[in-house]
């Protein structure tokens, strides 16, 4: 056991410390086979079918810390006759975003392995591809390998290949965004009846992190909510034009954090849209990384920058006094 203490300690660290942000459950099944698990002369079957769960905690796109439970399947080998062996395991996670909806995983952990009779504290190692078909619902391939498995009679190790597929439940909900509007100039003094021009001027909204999923342009349900303050001034001044622009962190290859708050920017025009704002009264761009309102040296700061602004430019309508 201490051979893993290490391990343990730093991973309950990491989840004390870590923000919290989604916590996910899901499953796997495939196939399961012990190495070196064999002698010679002996009857020997060392493969079988596994199942298993897992618990995850995600601190953000990058890091989760995550748990699981694998029955590995029953095993005729050195050591065992037609014996099940399953396993409690607990480990970081580190993912790559790869495209906006697949990333490449692994971990590096500790397990606690029921070998037939006897029972061993194993590392852990793991990688794996994993596939967001939408915000909650997430695919994974996995490789993954308990290391030193050991009973009386000989060192094993055991090795899975599995599908997997978990639901994400969402994090905490922000603030709603603030929509700040500055006062309307005076109307000039003019004679009845007679039409004068008025300036008006809306500031600007943000929608914030919360309202994309993590490294992906897709709305949040709850978004278009936050989208009915702006939609009813646009209705209400069918002169006014406004124009999305979507911005990140510095996380990442500068050209992906472009390519991202562009897309982020069209799903905001597109919902706009959907509420009834004619496409020709919307423009969208992106500015990447290139426009950060906070430091990207923390946490707080580059959750700041990750942010769509909706600006509504100066514009005059005629009334009649």
């Amino acid at each position: 056991m201490k051979k893993l203490a290490a391990i343990i300690s730093a991973t309950l660290l990491f989840a004390s410390s870590a923000a919290v942000a989604e916590v996910y459950v899901g499953g796997k099944v495939g196939k399961s086979w012990l190495d070196d698990a064999c002698l010679a002369g002996q009857s020997c079957e060392d493969d079988d079918q596994v199942v298993g769960a897992f618990l995850g905690y995600q601190a953000n796109k990058w890091l989760s810390l995550e748990a699981g439970y694998d029955y590995l399947g029953k095993f005729t080998a050195a050591g065992l006759n037609d014996e099940k062996v399953q396993a409690v395991t607990l480990a970081p996670k580190l993912s790559i975003p790869l495209t906006e909806g697949i990333a490449l995983y692994g971990k590096v952990g500790g397990a606690y392995v029921d070998y037939g009779s006897k029972d061993d504290y194993s590392y852990l190692g793991a990688a794996g591809l994993e596939f967001n078909t939408n915000h909650n619902v997430t695919m994974r391939l996995e490789y993954q390998n308990l290391t030193d498995i050991n009973n009386d009679t000989l060192r094993a190790s055991a090795e899975t290949a599995t599908l997997g597929i978990s639901y994400k439940f969402g994090g905490s909900e922000e603030p709603a965004p603030v929509v700040e509007q500055r006062p309307a100039e005076p109307a000039p003094v003019a004679a009845p009846v007679e039409k004068v021009a008025v300036t008006k001027t809306f500031t600007f909204q943000h929608l914030d992190s919360s309202t994309f999923a993590t490294a992906s342009a897709e709305l949040k349900p709850a978004t278009v909510q936050k989208l009915d303050k702006i939609v009813g001034y646009l209705n209400q001044y069918p002169q006014a034009k406004v124009e999305v622009v979507g911005h990140t962190d510095s996380t990442g290859s500068e050209a992906y954090n472009q390519k991202l708050s562009e897309r982020r920017a069209q799903a905001v025009a597109k919902a706009l849209e959907a509420q009834g704002i004619d496409a020709s009264r919307i423009s969208a761009k992106g500015l990447g990384e290139s426009s950060p309102i906070a430091s990207n040296a923390t946490a707080e700061g580059r959750e700041k920058n990750r942010r769509v602004e909706l600006v509504i430019p100066e514009f005059q309508y005629q009334v009649t006094e």
